[in-house]
């Protein structure tokens, strides 16, 4: 079984998580929409929303084992929960994914106007 997850933060490519998702079949650009917010603590938080901004994310195609590893990082379900989201992709293409959704935003989180974390 395989699973679809959009990443839109330390489990990027070259960022400092990307091993997390070591084993992916799949990583490919695409765009979610909704608000990208620094939580001050040196990962980002997102929320989905249909008319949101843009989020620069990656689609993962990923085995069990691999979620598994990635809902460690993510302290899934306590910290973090899953919700679907619709990625687009680069050829305007979409696809449902699920997207590590904090499940209570600090106060100190600031949105990311650019939408994208490696260029907050």
């Amino acid at each position: 079984e395989t699973f679809k997850v959009a990443v839109y933060g330390t489990l990027l490519a070259g960022e400092r998580n990307e091993g997390y998702a070591d084993g992916a079949i799949s990583r490919v650009p695409c765009v979610i929409r909704g608000e990208l917010y620094d939580t001050g603590w040196g990962f980002p938080a997102f929320v989905p929303n249909g008319n949101g901004r843009e989020v620069k994310a990656e689609v993962l195609m990923v085995d069990a084992k691999v979620l598994k590893s990635m809902d460690g990082l993510e302290g899934y379900p306590r910290f973090y929960r899953r919700d679907e989201v619709e990625a687009v992709l680069e050829d305007g293409s979409t696809v449902k994914a699920m997207v590590y959704v904090m499940n209570r935003l600090p106060e100190q989180a600031a949105v990311i106007a650019s939408g994208d974390w490696r260029n907050r």
